[in-house]
């Protein structure tokens, strides 16, 4: 019997299944940071230079990749609330609206970065950076479309308890993806030393490799394809337009967390090289723990709509608490590790005496941050799992632009804090946010319907 269709009652059962699903999605989350920590990997070797390019360059591009999980989560809600009320032929429909509907966002969003560079300039860069990073943002806004369609299928494959597929994508992308890297970054033979660009390129090739397998996975090789309506249209799949609304309220919330902490990136880009380099190597620790959490988030978000969808509140309930405990207690092991071993850890991306003798300090406030951080996710996505759009993209607003964006200015701008600034004004956003959506979902647990 499925996760789908049997009602759970006890703890036990909500740990358990919460980690059968949630290991390979928190494999394949970490997967995806793996490809931009083994950027920064290569690119430390290169230099300064090379690594704030890349930071700055890839900023925008984050905050939209962001905004595209965010766009296609109706794929992951409707799909697990129609197969916890037993219909699963409607998945199909469902996983192919939101295949299109991602793709033709993501030409558009490719087609507004190649304005990157002007961007740059008028949000106060240097003529140097704003062209350097503008000309990264432009190369690999190209992967925009591709990842679009990884989102939606990977959200459709783990909404069916299919989550291993995209583990191993990710897996044989980060093979291919150092090795490009390697080539790209650096040059060997007849390519040419391409720098922080090459890395963008690599981004773009891997990207499109990742769809492709996957739709083609999917549209072929999904055991049970006829069940799940695979290729067919049905009139009973939920409406486009509530597919659309959901994704409307996610993407606009995701779009409010990244583009605030785009914010951040460019607070830092005034700092100077050294102060972005600092934000490149750091950032990694705070991506890769949030991307494990993020696992657990999706799957509390699916264990959550399935027990929506059969009518089930104390499972409901019980999966979004689950997924909470579970990922305060994953972040708080890393948050240990980090500030037991920083320079250890930092070591793993550079070996530059100044920039390890900069970074190191900055390590403290960031382990504060992660594990609210980590925490407000899990929670925003057990809310969306209950159907909840609009009010968790309204705290987002308020979390980010109303507490982040402000306090890190002021603690990293106009205080002279630097880069421990802007986590200080991360640390505290992030605190609001858990707290609102910790109420919010506590609320939605004791009304029906």
């Amino acid at each position: 019997m499925t996760d789908a269709t049997l009602p759970n009652h006890t703890i036990a059962d909500h740990i358990r299944r919460t980690l059968i699903l949630a290991w390979p999605v928190m494999l394949a989350r970490m997967g995806l940071v793996g490809l931009t920590t083994a950027d920064v990997m290569v690119l430390g070797r290169a230099g300064a230079e090379e690594l704030a390019d890349y930071t700055l360059g890839l900023s925008i591009y984050d905050s939209l990749l962001a905004t595209m999980g965010g766009l296609t989560m109706g794929i992951g809600v409707l799909t697990a609330r129609s197969t916890g009320a037993g219909l699963d032929h409607v998945a199909g429909t469902i996983w192919w609206r939101g295949v299109v509907y991602g793709a033709l966002i993501g030409c558009a969003l490719a087609v507004l970065l190649q304005f990157s560079p002007q961007l740059f300039s008028l949000l106060g860069q240097t003529p140097a950076r704003a062209a350097s990073a503008g000309s990264v943002t432009r190369l690999v806004a190209l992967a925009l479309p591709f990842v679009a369609v990884y989102f939606a299928t990977t959200t459709f494959l783990e909404s069916l308890h299919r989550p291993m597929v995209g583990m191993f994508a990710v897996a044989l992308a980060n093979i291919s993806n150092l090795g490009l890297n390697i080539l790209l970054v650096h040059g060997i033979g007849p390519f040419p030393q391409m720098g922080a660009e090459g890395a963008a390129l690599a981004t773009v090739i891997n990207s499109a490799l990742l769809a492709a397998g996957l739709w083609l996975y999917t549209r072929h090789r999904l055991p049970d394809r006829a069940r799940y309506g695979i290729g067919q249209v049905s009139p009973n799949a939920p409406t486009a337009a509530e597919q659309r609304r959901i994704g409307y309220g996610a993407g606009l919330s995701f779009s409010f967390e990244a583009g605030a902490f785009v914010m951040m990136t460019l607070f830092v880009g005034w700092l100077g090289t050294m102060a972005l380099a600092v934000q490149a190597v750091v950032f990694q620790f705070l991506a890769l723990t949030f991307m494990m959490a993020f696992g657990l988030a999706a799957a509390t978000q699916v264990r959550v709509g399935n027990a929506w969808g059969r009518g089930d509140a104390r499972s409901m309930a019980l999966a979004g608490w689950t997924g909470l405990g579970l990922t305060t207690l994953l972040a708080s092991l890393f948050a240990v590790i980090y500030v037991a071993f920083p320079m250890q850890a930092l070591r793993l991306f550079t070996t530059d005496p100044v920039l390890l003798a900069a970074a190191a300090p900055v390590m403290a406030w960031m382990t504060l941050a992660l594990v609210f951080d980590c925490n407000q996710s899990v929670l925003s996505h057990a809310c969306r799992g209950r159907g909840d759009t609009w009010v968790p993209t309204a705290m987002h607003l308020v979390s980010y632009w109303l507490v982040m964006v402000p306090a890190g200015y002021w603690f990293g701008i106009r205080s002279g804090a630097g880069v421990i600034g802007i986590y200080q004004g991360i640390l505290l956003a992030s605190i609001v946010s858990v707290t609102m959506m910790a109420l919010r979902f506590r609320h939605l647990t004791r009304i029906t319907g």
